[in-house]
Formats: structure tokens, sequence, C-alpha cells
């Protein structure tokens, strides 16, 4: 009798763990970050497809965040020019089968995007009509950087064509300022503020990268492309500046290039008026004697809003740098001096204005070490 209870006992207690265990479902499979197996091919140290972003999903419970983001193309039928709109960010997604549906973000409505095969571990092949599209490994995660940062500016300086030049800074509190140049939708200068889940998606794009392991310059072979500079602050001092031209960094690299520049496309902007006396920002630089400390533009965009809310003074101070750059003084300057803080412009007609910024901008971001031989700083 005993045993025939002790029987009873072992197969309820086995019928329980069974119900217990959940049978991993094709969703439970593909959580996690994926990346398209040939992406290190087009990609590497000695040669760089251009225009080439690698292709990249991160799937997080019911959602989904295409690293190349949503992007669409249009014909305005009044002006015959062509529109682009894009979108960044997690998207709304369905599994029917093994059928994958988004929630495509720029049309509003759902749409089959591919169908999934996870019968290998950590690889995804995405087909559509029986036709392979795309092999993708999962991608591991990299080692937790722990340089801190609360501003992120990033800075297109335009291209031998139509790239646009745009420069945009993001605040760890949401605040967002874009100053649109040349060849983009919206010109000049403008604020809005994002939302706190997308700052935080933001902010953890750009620290999947590892900025403090990320080389400072990146170049491709070719000529008459863009240059990307991404300058990261903490507390206004300069942490790290990234340079990339043609684009040409880590994947990783570029995926955060996708998912800030074309940010002002989604948000709501409200314009703020410049001070056209206040020189451009193209390529700021500071000479002291034989020497030059050359600003990427992300750094100078920074020093131009700086100056854009300096106060004007009436204090003197000791000259230390003749300060310029490309299109600077537009006729309107004989010169520029700065000690840092303090700009002293010579306007035509022997008129001269101080402005001063509340703080030393040199000291506070760079060595003496930074200022370069002119001949070799251009």
């Amino acid at each position: 009798m005993k045993n025939i209870i002790y029987s009873v006992l072992l197969f309820l207690l086995m019928c329980n763990c069974t119900n217990n265990t959940k049978k991993e479902t094709l969703k439970d499979r593909i959580q996690g970050s994926w990346v398209d197996s040939n992406a290190e091919k087009v990609r590497n140290d000695n040669y760089v497809v251009p225009f080439k972003i690698p292709f990249g999903l991160n799937f997080q419970k019911d959602s989904v965040d295409f690293f190349r983001q949503f992007a669409k193309y249009e014909r305005d039928t009044s002006t015959h020019k062509m529109n682009f709109n894009a979108f960044a960010g997690f998207i709304p997604f369905q599994l029917k089968a093994d059928s994958l549906f988004i929630l495509n973000p720029i049309e509003n409505h759902l749409e089959f995007k591919y169908t999934i095969d996870a019968s290998l571990k950590d690889t995804l092949f995405l087909k559509r009509n029986d036709t392979l599209l795309r092999t993708l490994k999962r991608l591991q995660k990299q080692e937790k950087d722990t340089t801190s940062f609360d501003q992120i500016v990033l800075s297109r300086s335009g291209c031998y064509g139509i790239c646009p030049v745009i420069n945009i800074s993001v605040r760890r509190n949401g605040n967002v300022l874009f100053y649109g140049e040349r060849n983009t939708d919206k010109l000049g200068l403008y604020k809005a503020q994002l939302s706190e889940q997308f700052t935080n998606y933001l902010f953890q794009k750009f620290e999947d990268i590892n900025i403090s392991k990320v080389a400072d310059n990146y170049s491709v072979g070719h000529t008459d492309d863009e240059t990307v500079s991404t300058t990261f602050f903490q507390n206004g001092k300069i942490i790290k500046t990234i340079q990339d031209y043609g684009k040409a960094g880590t994947k990783e690299l570029l995926w955060t290039y996708q998912a800030i520049e074309n940010l002002h496309k989604q948000l709501e902007l409200t314009s703020i008026s410049i001070d056209s006396i206040k020189p451009a920002f193209n390529d700021y630089y500071f000479e002291k004697e034989s020497k030059r400390l050359s600003l990427k533009q992300s750094e100078s965009f920074l020093l131009w809003y700086a100056l854009q809310n300096a106060k004007v003074t009436t204090i003197n101070f000791d000259n230390i740098y003749n300060f310029g750059g490309v299109y600077i003084y537009r006729n309107k300057y004989l010169k520029i001096e700065s000690d840092g803080r303090f700009f002293k412009y010579f306007i035509k007609k022997g008129q001269t204005i101080t402005y001063d910024i509340g703080y030393n901008f040199i000291e506070r971001n760079f060595k003496e070490a930074d200022f370069k031989d002119k001949k070799t700083s251009y």
C-alpha cells in the first residue's frame, strides 16, 4: 500500500514539474541584439564599402529596434523635390507563427517583414517568399563602459553633394538643440524636448559603443565625403571627441549616427533667434604664437552656442589667443582676441565689443600639449 502511495505522489510531482517547465517559444529565442553575419566583411580596418551601414536588430519583449532606422523618400507633388522621412527607436512587433509583423512608424500600419528561422542556436535566418535575405548572428555584449557623460553633440560637415550640414546636442535631461545649416528641411537654430524613454534609449546606444575603447579618428581612403564628429561632455567638460571621415567607424558607432542624425524629424521644434554678430562656427581655432588648437565641428558648435548666450562686458583682459575659423569673419571683423573666457571683437570702423561666456573654454577642455605647430595643424 505504501509503495502505491509513493508511486502516486512521485507521479503527481513529475506532472507538476512538467507543467512548470515553460516551453521556449520563437519570441523567447529572438530576444536580444542581432547583426548581419557579413557585417565584418564589408567594414574592416583595410577596406570600407562607402555608405554601407550594417544591418542589425534588437528585440526587447514586444518591441524591436531596427539599427538602420526606418527611412522613406517621397516626392513633393508641388515642388517635385524629394522629401526624406526617418524614424529611430523601438517599435511594436507581432509574431504570427514564424512571420514577423511590425508597426511601420512612418505609415502607421502593420506590415509583414520576414519569416524567421531560429532553428540554429545564436543564428537567425530572415526569409521572404522562401528566399533567404539575411543571416544574423547574436551580438555579444561588450564590456560595460564606466565613462560617464551627460551631453552628446553630433555634427555632420556636409560633402561634395547633398549631405546635410547639421549639429545636434542632446542632454541627459532630454533638452535638444538642433542647428541646420545646409541641405536639410530645417534651417537655423531650434530647441526641443525628448521624452525620458527616448532619452534613455539614445544614451544607451552611445553607452553601448564603449567610448573609452573607441578610437579618436576614423577615415576612408576616398575624397569628397563628409565628416561626422561626436563630442561627449560631463558637467560641461569635454570627455572625448570622435572624428569619423566617411563613416568608417565601428558598426556600433554607425548605429548611433542613425539614431540621432535625423532626430529633428521626430520632434516638435521651437525656433531660437540667432545673434548675427556672433561668428559662424565652422572649424574654430585658437592660435598662440606658432601653435594652433583646431576644434572639431561638434566642439565648435558648443563654443558657438556659448557665444550666442555670452554677455557683453567692459572688463579688460590679457589677450592670449587669436581666435578664428573658416568663414568666421564674413567681412564683419578685423580680428577676434581671447583668453579662453573673454572674446573681444574688432569690428570695422574702429569699434570693439567684448563678450564673456562665463568660463574659460580652453582651461576647462584642453591642455597645452593639444596646441600643435601651425604647419601641421591644418
